[in-house]
């Protein structure tokens, strides 16, 4: 169905009423010929925990409460992982220029527990030329490195716990070669550095990545080709990035650059036609805004400023997906990450990170799903100075009613 009007939201509007009774997918189109198709999803979280996370409403890792006040539990009710977006195209097989879009946004951007506020996911456009492969996207979506995502229930995938990657304002140059049925996917960016508040410098307007001189760099090269399991691809990739971010050591204009860098490997593996393997790693430093290194990017000693330095972290994780039936789907896996404790003895804190997790959802109807997950996180926390170890533990149980549409 196509609708016509000078008024895109007033479309949007329609649309949205109407989108429960229609059994296609309907789209509107602006007066510029843009198609815009709405989809998303309305979702209910509710998970106990027997131990504080960082967020109770997705959880990546153990507070450090828990080290003093061990199984200190309590109950998450969000709906903040509701999801609304448009998938924007223009332009057919019959022009050599392509281009097409996404706008998604969710409710985690803060605001009130019963008045959350919405948050920009992905907003950019892409422009293909003809038959060439070739693409340029610019605007905001998933980083290029590491670029498959953990398939849990909980809204924090295993981000801080082996999944590195997350989103961020890009230029994006991608170029996809056919190849044995499949084909080579390489591509290359320029994005946003996101860095942290200056640790030193509380005058500084600037945080540390927007200080830096350069912008940071990402690419990956890729292959997805059919093997042994029909309608499937093998999938093998290797990524990286780097970039610096600026630490003003003073109010002075003495400065100190730091880098921020990964290696990362991706897999998709399909074992048979409802069975596969995915998994990365990671290996890097400075990693904390590409949600890897347990959210710790620097080291900084209040005492001694030169010594800032970046902290060297490796991860990854693994997952076994499988479809037993039609409508049931099954997924267990498990992730790591862990920090070199040379560069944090003197300051301490978040060192290794472990979780494991298991969950089962069902559909009930095409468009309604039920289901519930088992995550376990361990948390060890290194004493300043003493090298010694203590582990935070959390058991997580959740449940998730969804409905897409």
């Amino acid at each position: 169905m196509n609708i016509t009007s000078k008024n895109l939201a007033a479309k949007i509007i329609l649309l949205s009423a109407i989108t429960s009774f229609a059994a296609e997918p309907l789209s509107v189109t602006t007066k510029s010929g843009v198609s815009a198709t709405l989809y998303g999803f309305a979702s209910l979280n509710a998970a106990y925990e027997d131990s504080k996370s960082n967020n109770g409403n997705f959880a990546n890792f153990v507070a450090a409460s828990d080290l003093t006040n061990e199984n200190d539990g309590g109950w998450h009710l969000t709906p903040n992982l509701t999801r609304i977006g448009l998938n924007l195209s223009s332009g057919d097989d019959s022009t050599y220029l392509k281009a097409n879009g996404k706008v998604e946004v969710d409710f985690y951007g803060g605001g009130s527990a019963n008045n959350p506020n919405p948050r920009l996911r992905h907003g950019y456009g892409e422009v293909s030329f003809g038959k060439t492969g070739f693409s340029i996207l610019g605007g905001q979506t998933w980083d290029v490195i590491s670029p498959l995502v953990t398939p849990t229930l909980n809204a924090g995938v295993l981000n801080n716990s082996g999944d590195a990657g997350l989103r961020r304002a890009q230029l994006r140059l991608t170029e996809k070669i056919p190849v044995a049925g499949g084909s080579v996917d390489i591509a290359a960016a320029i994005v946003r550095t996101i860095g942290e508040n200056q640790p030193y410098n509380t005058t500084s307007a600037s945080e540390t990545g927007t200080d830096a001189d350069i912008p940071t760099f990402q690419g990956r090269i890729g292959i997805a080709v059919p093997l042994w399991v029909k309608d499937k691809k093998v999938g093998l990739g290797v990524s990286g990035h780097y970039g610096k971010e600026e630490i003003d050591l003073d109010d002075t204009g003495d400065a100190k650059d730091i880098p921020t860098w990964s290696a990362n490997v991706d897999l998709t593996l399909p074992i048979t036609g409802t069975i596969a393997v995915l998994g990365e790693g990671f290996i890097g430093e400075n990693l904390d805004t590409y949600a890897a290194g347990i959210g710790r990017g620097f080291a900084a000693n209040a005492n001694d400023p030169e010594s800032v330095k970046s902290i060297e972290a490796y991860g990854g994780w693994i997952a076994l997906q499988a479809k037993l039936i039609q409508k049931l789907a099954i997924n267990v896996g498990s992730g790591i990450d862990k920090l070199d404790r040379d560069d944090i003895e003197t300051v301490g804190g978040r060192e290794q990170n472990i979780s494991v997790f298991a969950n089962a959802t069902y559909n009930l109807t095409e468009a309604f799903s039920l289901g519930f997950e088992y995550l376990h996180i361990q948390t060890d926390y290194l004493t300043a100075g003493t090298q010694k170890v203590k582990e935070a533990d959390l058991n997580r149980y959740q449940l998730s009613a969804t409905y897409g549409f």
